[in-house]
């Protein structure tokens, strides 16, 4: 048999049993409770400018940034490896991370929250039935889907609604995404609307009579000099009407 799991209370709800190679050591202790751990004042920021670029341990980091290493600086500095922003890795190998890279991911999550942010209020503006210009490309699962191109949505997902094609079809009518006169049939049958692009094979070297002295008639305008159908004859010389 295996080792014996480990017992783990938690506050508020039954003791959970893991595996030993299922938990990491931080230390030693001895802590009791979760809320024994916090940490006294220190100065993580300059610990980490110091050591920018470079691997080092858990415990010289809580030294280095806490002035000693205690089951609360070292829950406080695993927090921030964690996170990942300044630091990641495992107690034995914790990578320090540059400026260029915590500059990077900073900028990464800012650029990920605007998009939830915008996303949310996207879903604010459908709740009251509106659209602004630029929410086309939070719509495009729910055209596909409406075309029988896709089966999920996100957005009828979001709002508790089937995703079926006729779904599709009534959000995108109902947020004027759509007009009536829209034709989704086409689409979903796999026609192609847009106009076909083939090479063409060059033309063959055929005589060619010269035909431009005959009179054509057309209706059409009298300025227009495109060709158009038109008819014409030339007597021959059997006299026959061609």
């Amino acid at each position: 048999m295996g080792a014996k799991k480990i017992t783990i209370d938690v506050e508020g709800s039954k003791p959970i049993s893991v595996r030993p190679k299922d938990v990491t050591l931080l230390h030693p202790g001895p802590v009791t409770s979760l809320g024994q751990l916090q940490p006294p004042d220190g100065d993580v920021m300059t610990a980490w400018e110091l050591l920018a670029g470079e691997t080092t341990t858990l415990a010289e980091l809580s030294e280095l940034a806490y002035g000693d290493f205690t089951p609360q600086t070292a829950w406080a500095i695993w927090e921030m490896v964690a996170d990942g922003l300044y630091f990641s890795g495992t107690p034995d190998e914790v990578a320090v991370h540059t400026a260029v890279s915590v500059a990077s991911t900073q900028a990464d999550r800012a650029a990920k929250a605007a998009e939830e942010q915008a996303w949310q209020d996207f879903l604010d503006r459908v709740n009251r039935n509106e659209l602004e210009e630029a929410d086309g490309r939070f719509l495009q699962d729910v055209v596909a889907v409406a075309h029988r191109q896709q089966k999920q949505s996100k957005l009828l997902q979001a709002l508790n609604q089937s995703e079926s094609e006729e779904n599709a079809h009534k959000l995108l009518l109902r947020l004027g995404y759509w007009d009536e006169w829209h034709n989704p049939y086409p689409q979903r049958a796999g026609i192609t609307m847009s106009q076909p692009s083939a090479d063409l094979p060059p033309l063959p070297d055929e005589t060619r009579r010269d035909l431009t002295h005959l009179p054509a008639f057309a209706i059409d305008d009298a300025g227009s000099t495109d060709p158009d159908d038109a008819i014409s004859w030339e007597n021959t010389c059997t006299e026959r009407s061609r």
